[in-house]
């Protein structure tokens, strides 16, 4: 099973793509995501989106904050930097 993740920020797409897993820093704390996950919408917090593909860990700084939408099998983030 695969997460579809798309991270975009206000100027250009920063990924899109196939991820095995993510990390992500909401006010709330890190939340790792696995395929099938709940659904929920959380606000960032400053640190970093890790995600996972293969046996590679990518990383995007999080700046400024913004918002994620987990839906099943779908991650969207959007980053205000």
């Amino acid at each position: 099973m695969i997460l579809n993740l798309r991270v975009v920020n206000k100027k250009r797409l920063v990924f899109e793509g196939e991820a095995d897993f993510c990390e992500i820093p909401t006010e709330a704390g890190i939340e790792g995501i696995m395929p099938k996950h709940v659904n929920f919408i959380a606000n960032l917090a400053s640190g970093k989106i890790k995600y996972k593909t293969g046996e590679k860990v990518n990383e995007i700084d999080v700046v400024e904050g913004g918002f994620v939408e987990v839906g099943s099998d779908n991650v969207n983030i959007l980053l205000n930097s």
